[in-house]
């Protein structure tokens, strides 16, 4: 049984810790050039280098950075003159603290302020660009928050986002879990993963945003966005086999290690054909049209609303 919270506990997780643990499948470097290729479809293209492309070598003038963390993102987009100043909003102020500390140090033009962004309230204006790199799958709110940024942005203002789209909680499905298990099976003993289906209860405790609604990010964003871009990173196999794989992740460029992983990568663009990714990459422009269809708003508002109740009333599992 799930203790009692209050509504705001199912929105915010109460230890920023968790968003920096290691171990995750991209904290390989195969899998980082896995994720990078098949998010740009270009061979050693990080996505906001490819987005610079696309964009036509311009530096966007103003970024907003949802859910910052640390920062990044933002030094990021700044060092490589993808964004001239960049704001960042997140609910954590000991990460705010380091994003600002690391801005400073660097001389960046980086501006932060602490946010819950499930109020949608985003500081500033002027932005020609919005990011989302893994945010929204903390989000409960998602339609409020991406009606704000439709809204925030010019008509040819971009909206870029890669995040997790997959099952909510992650609670995979059978065929899924049981591809999974095989291909993990498949592997020399030491270098299986351990991984456990997924404890909703568990995760409420540790994270209750994790994965909070994941599953209507890509639904969500259509409403308010023409994408431009959509991409399918993949993940379904690949993910739950690679994270936490002490075996792999002890020596993963070790010629061993670097085969099964690369065959792991393998297996998993492969079941990407004919299955939904775990992660995706997409970018678009704000529709502004849809923004004055007051009856449309008003029945996205009144569900996500009843939705989120439920979830209060039902201790977060809805």
């Amino acid at each position: 049984m799930v203790a009692p919270h209050d509504s705001k506990s199912f929105t915010i997780a109460q230890d920023s810790s968790v968003y920096y643990g290691g171990g995750y499948w991209n904290d390989l470097p195969q899998v980082r050039e896995y994720i990078e290729g098949r998010s740009t479809n270009k061979p050693a293209t990080r996505w906001f280098q490819h987005l610079k492309q696309v964009h036509g070598d311009k530096p966007f003038t103003k970024a907003l950075i949802l859910n910052c963390g640390n920062g990044w993102v933002e030094r990021d987009l700044l060092r490589e003159g993808i964004a001239l100043e960049t704001v960042g909003i997140d609910i954590s102020e000991d990460l705010l603290d380091q994003a600002r500390k690391e801005a400073a140090d660097s001389g960046l033009n980086a501006r932060y302020y602490a946010r819950d962004i499930n109020t949608a309230d985003l500081p500033e204006d002027g932005y020609d660009l919005v990011v989302n790199f893994a945010a929204a799958h903390h989000i409960a709110h998602i339609d409020k928050v991406l009606r704000r940024v439709a809204e925030v942005l010019p008509e040819d203002g971009v909206f870029v986002s890669v995040d997790y789209v997959g099952p909510h909680r992650n609670q995979y499905g059978y065929e899924q879990w049981e591809a999974a298990s095989r291909l993990n099976a498949s592997l020399p003993e030491k270098y299986r993963s351990s991984f456990s289906y997924p404890h909703l209860p568990t995760m409420l405790a540790g994270d209750p945003t994790e994965a909070i609604h994941s599953e209507l990010i890509l639904e969500t964003t259509q409403r308010y966005f023409r994408l431009e871009e959509l991409n399918p990173v993949g993940g379904g196999l690949a993910y739950l086999v690679l994270s936490h794989n002490a075996g792999l992740h002890a020596d993963p460029e070790a010629p061993e290690q670097d085969a099964i992983i690369r065959q792991v990568l393998a297996d998993d663009a492969a079941w990407t054909k004919d299955h939904d990714p775990l992660f995706v990459f997409f970018w678009g422009h704000p529709d502004k049209a849809v923004l004055a269809d007051t009856e449309r708003l008003a029945g996205w508002s009144r569900e996500e609303e009843e939705r989120e109740e439920r979830a209060t009333r039902n201790g977060g599992e809805d």
